[in-house]
């Protein structure tokens, strides 16, 4: 009797691979496309991609990790250049803290993929156990790498079984082999052999590095001076953002300076080497190469490890041509002969795009090689597939996750468009094709017949740019006229409309001169970012009010409205239009509402001091100056701490408290909010306001506005119309961090006279708030003042945003209580 077999089943997206791109694909997946169903399908039984499948001796990374590791979660240490394992660790802990692992299924590899246009899926075809089966997806991105790993390139070399040692290939590093006082020969000039020869010199007899021809070698030290001191000033994730910045602004300006003055470059990384070595050594015949920096990636040794090995009689450079392996070591065509128990050939990896796995668009086999790609990580006529694919002249990490962040773009954007696919189509005849990469190195070359193409201009062109990649993937238009876009009906996709609107010994960085221009210029640069941006947002949120002079200092407000007047206080990194975005029309019907700006908020001077009652004080004068009368005072979040500051110290100026989720009481731990205002230095504020600040708000202003609102959704106008975007001005950013580093000063002495208020004092508070606890703030001042009354309501922190009626209702009905 006939069985129905069940179907596949089916995910939203399909992430091949779990090292660090498709890890980071994943959070990026679930944080900002939530509700999306995915899995995460890894043919091997570990966690790490690279990082657990190389683990040759000193494996190590070859870029700083600041950049290597996730933008989200960063790399926690001073240790800019960090060993295998630790890596490996760092993104399975990664895994494990976002519950990333969970969507893992690991043995499972991919053989194929079908797209099916009518059905708007692909098909995938696996094997786990010996077993075949299938499984669909909406959406497919490859995160499995680009080279084999079944096995790595080694050339045919003579008389390779006359040898009687151990002759190894680092991607298959035996357990078992010991090399203790054992001659080694590592063929190879490239980052594995630089990594190999030191780390094998502690316990070898010698070890010799043979070379066909020289490598560009950088040392630099493995701890990071700029790193370590980011982290005693700085919150965890600012000082990893402040280290990332400076590690891709020196990377942008080395690179670019490479490829403008190549000779000028090629002599400094020799004057580096020569540092290090003995004033005889024939450095032109062993690190001279006959190409142009970055022509190839030029090797990074951390704290000078490799010259360290060989000043000491460990190891040796030998550039030279192998004729034969003998019995006993290598021939080389010279004549001479090197003797080795144990050959290491690291000689290179075999690229292979997207595992090898065999892809169809329609019934159509895609060959990549055909295909122009598209930002970097599409290719062209293929729908609904993106791939992981990092930069040659800086880390991996830093494209891949622009690529993730980019797929979740276009995944939100058909959700709200009620498309089924994507596909970058070549129609601009003017578009020629041109090499994916332009290295010349060996790997490089076999792959020509299996990489896509770039493209001659935007969008197909490849830029080894991570500030120009920012710009084109996080900011660009999605429809572009390129992309095209296909409704869920099953037809062919058409065009859719574009739219119009520890120092290392003698020398630790070679090229140091060329180092401090590039800091020079990237301070610089983020600075002059930042003023236009603070140009930007001023367009965008600009005055809504007038504003007066009090002891010197402008003041910003806003008042509309007649009757009972309430003067309205808001929190910490906001401003007025906190207030007008959903309160003020409701209550300027029937009060006389003023909003203003806290000093140092929004369009206000900051006061000289950013403490509690030093910002209540020039509010009390601001009220003078305004003349006036005792009115309802309204404080949300700090806005709360500082009203209760006016009460204490200036009774006559107010008639009543409304507190809002207010600050009530000394805090010790910072809300995940505002963490990365937590600056304790002036100076340091300073210098990350007009650096960090503004790209840091631009990359994560929505993950904290996220925080701030749990667990309710932000606004989609909050930045504009809520005013969120000021915080991202320099001297916002500078305030808000003084305000935040201030608040505690004057709380513990305010509790302790709580009991002196005499006047009526409400307060209100979510019942979810996760910035600010209403246990601790709401019920315990509630307890201090028995005439206070709690409400509590539905909601988090932003209820004066979230819960307009209910709020305007609280405060219109404390306002009957205050004295007129």
């Amino acid at each position: 009797m006939a069985t129905d077999t069940p179907p596949p089943e089916h995910f939203d997206v399909l992430i091949v691979g779990a090292g660090l791109s498709g890890i980071d694909a994943a959070y990026r997946l679930q944080t900002e496309c939530a509700g999306k169903r995915y899995a995460i399908l890894e043919a091997r039984d570990a966690i790490g991609g690279t990082w657990d499948l190389f683990r040759y001796p000193g494996i190590r990374s070859d870029s700083d990790m600041y950049t290597l590791g996730f933008p989200f979660r960063p790399w926690p240490s001073d240790r800019a250049i960090a060993g295998g394992e630790a890596i490996r660790d760092y993104i399975a802990d990664t895994a494990r803290e976002f519950g990333i692992d969970a969507h893992i299924r690991f043995g499972t590899r991919v053989v194929r993929a079908a797209w099916s246009s009518a059905d708007a899926t692909w098909t995938v075809e696996i094997e786990r156990d010996g077993a075949a089966s299938r499984i669909t997806c909406a959406f497919l991105y490859m995160a499995s790498g680009y080279y084999d790993y079944a096995a790595g390139f080694t050339p045919a070399f003579k008389g390779v079984e006359d040898f009687a040692g151990d002759i190894v290939h680092p991607q298959h590093w035996p357990e078992q082999l010991d090399w203790t006082g054992k001659r080694v020969v590592v063929i190879g000039s490239g980052a594995t052999a630089v990594t190999l020869v030191p780390s094998l010199a502690d316990r070898a007899a010698h070890v010799t590095m043979l070379q066909r021809s020289p490598t560009y070698i950088v040392s630099r030290p493995s701890r990071d001076g700029f790193a370590s001191v980011a982290h005693r000033v700085l919150p965890r994730k600012l000082a990893g953002t402040a280290a990332k910045w400076k590690s891709v602004g020196l990377g942008i300006a080395t690179y670019a300076y490479a490829r403008k003055r190549p000779d000028r470059m090629k002599a400094l990384i020799l004057k580096g080497v020569r540092a290090q070595l003995p004033d005889n050594y024939e450095i032109e015949r062993d690190f001279e190469p006959r190409y142009a920096p970055w022509d190839q990636r030029i090797c990074l040794i951390p704290d000078a490890d490799l010259f360290g090995a060989m000043r000491a009689g460990k190891a040796a450079i030998v550039t030279d041509r192998i004729d034969r392996f003998t019995a006993s070591g290598i021939a080389l065509e010279s004549g001479r002969e090197l003797a080795a128990d144990i050959v290491v050939t690291a000689t290179g990896l075999v690229m292979r795009l997207m595992g090898g796995i065999e892809l169809t668009v329609d019934g159509t086999v895609v060959n990549p090689a055909d295909r122009l790609i598209y930002k970097g990580m599409m290719l062209s006529d293929v729908p609904n597939l993106a791939l992981a694919f990092g930069y040659t002249n800086a880390s991996w990490t830093l494209k891949c996750d622009l690529s993730a962040r980019y797929a979740c773009r276009l995944i939100r954007h058909m959700d709200a468009h009620g498309y089924a696919s994507c596909t970058p189509r070549r129609d601009d005849p003017s578009v020629t094709p041109e090499p994916m990469l332009g290295f010349t190195s060996g790997y490089v070359q076999r792959a020509n017949a299996i990489l896509p193409h770039q493209g001659s201009k935007a969008p197909w062109r490849v830029h080894q740019n991570y500030a120009l990649d920012l710009a084109a993937l996080k900011f660009g238009k999605l429809e572009d006229g390129v992309m095209h876009f296909a409704e869920r009906n099953g037809t062919v996709p058409g065009p859719s409309p574009a739219a119009t609107a520890t120092p290392a010994p003698r020398s630790s960085l070679p090229i140091g001169t060329v180092a401090a221009a590039a800091a020079v210029a990237t301070v610089a640069g983020l600075a002059l970012f930042a003023k236009l941006t603070e140009r930007r947002i001023e367009r965008m949120v600009p005055v809504d009010g007038r504003f007066v002079d009090v002891d010197g200092r402008r003041m910003h407000y806003l008042e509309r409205g007649e009757g009972p007047t309430i003067l309205m206080i808001h929190g910490l990194a906001g401003q007025m239009r906190n207030f007008s975005y959903a309160l003020l029309d409701r209550l300027a019907a029937d009060h006389r509402v003023i909003l203003i700006d806290r000093p140092g908020s929004g369009y206000s001077v900051a006061g000289e001091a950013a403490n509690v009652r030093a910002q209540a004080a020039q509010i009390a004068r601001f009220a003078q100056t305004l003349g006036l009368e005792r009115p309802l005072v309204v404080g949300h979040s700090l806005g709360g701490a500082v009203a209760l500051a006016l009460a204490l110290d200036h009774p006559a100026a107010v008639g009543g408290l409304a507190l809002i989720a207010p600050l009530t009481q000394p805090v010790d731990t910072v809300p995940g909010a505002f963490e990365r205002l937590a600056i304790a230095s002036p100076l340091a504020r300073k210098a990350v306001a007009w650096t960090l600040a503004t790209p840091a708000a631009m990359l994560a202003g929505q993950k904290g506005a996220e925080a701030a609102f749990a667990p309710e959704p932000v606004p989609a106008d909050f930045a504009t119309r809520g005013g969120g975007a000021l915080v991202a001005r320099p001297g916002n950013f500078q305030a808000a961090a003084a305000d935040l580093v201030a608040a505690n000063d004057d709380l513990p002495g305010m509790v302790a006279r709580y009991g002196e208020l005499r006047l009526p004092v409400a307060i209100l508070y979510g019942r979810e708030d996760r910035v600010l606890d209403p246990e601790l703030h709401g019920r315990r001042l509630a307890e201090a003042l028995p005439a206070a009354a709690l409400t509590l309501i539905d909601g988090g922190h932003m209820i004066p945003v979230t819960r307009p009626d209910e709020t305007a209702d609280w405060v219109r009905m404390q306002a009957t209580r205050s004295p007129r």
